[in-house]
């Protein structure tokens, strides 16, 4: 980027400074009987027994009912396990928790509250976030050379090595490669955007800008299905 302040280095999210809420999901029931969830355009069926389902970008979702009103999804990027989430069911408000695994097998727990917008009875319906909250996740830039740059986000075993030429580099995660590219492109002196793709077609838009002091990047983020944009405010380590 230009002289001055770095986007290098290692970034930590404050979720009290963020704006992560406002984003909706659906879940609804299938004439085969399947559960079908569609959140901004990523959608993928699943039951209720443990199996193993597909998502669009190449992890699997399996799900369970624990009880009437509780759910457990564990998510699985190249058969390793990235995510374990728990959804408790309180008329129409949802809590839930996600415990994060690292590679090195440490976790770290976020929790998120939706409010039904439309639909039922119980999990069917349309959902929007209202809180997130939880252990902060973090962002490890590294430049290389004019136009080298690597993205690696921890917490969720996901990294992406590329260029500032606006084409597609694979975004591995739980070790292997995932069916998303991200393109990588400056936009000004201290600003750079990531378009995230499934299958090629643009599904997720960040732009981060760096603060005049290099200490925060600010990353606004919109999937394009729909416009439910959020900021996501990192603070430097």
């Amino acid at each position: 980027m230009a002289a001055g302040p770095s986007i290098a280095g290692t970034w930590k999210i404050n979720l009290s400074k963020s704006k992560l809420t406002g984003t909706t999901f659906s879940i609804e029931k299938t004439a085969s009987g399947l559960m079908h969830y569609d959140g901004q355009g990523f959608a993928f069926d699943f039951d209720l027994t443990g199996k193993e389902y597909p998502a669009p970008d190449g992890s699997t979702i399996a799900a369970r009912g624990l009880d009437g009103n509780t759910w457990e999804l564990t998510t699985r990027m190249n058969k390793r396990v990235v995510a374990v989430g728990v959804s408790k069911l309180d008329k129409d408000t949802m809590t839930m928790t996600n415990k994060l695994t690292k590679a090195d097998g440490s976790t770290v727990e976020q929790t998120s509250k939706v409010a039904r917008v439309s639909g039922g009875p119980g999990f069917l319906g349309k959902w929007k976030s209202t809180e997130v909250k939880g252990a902060p996740t973090t962002m490890v830039i590294a430049l290389e050379g004019a136009n080298g740059i690597a993205v690696s986000y921890p917490e969720f075993q996901q990294a992406v090595k590329g260029s500032f030429d606006g084409k597609d580099y694979v975004l591995t995660g739980g070790g292997g490669n995932l069916k998303y590219t991200v393109a990588f492109e400056k936009t000004g002196p201290s600003v750079f955007k990531m378009t995230g793709k499934l299958e090629g077609k643009p599904f997720f838009v960040d732009v981060l800008t760096l603060s005049a002091d290099g200490k925060t990047l600010t990353d606004n983020g919109n999937p394009t299905a729909v416009n439910e944009p959020t900021t996501a405010v990192y603070e430097r380590q």
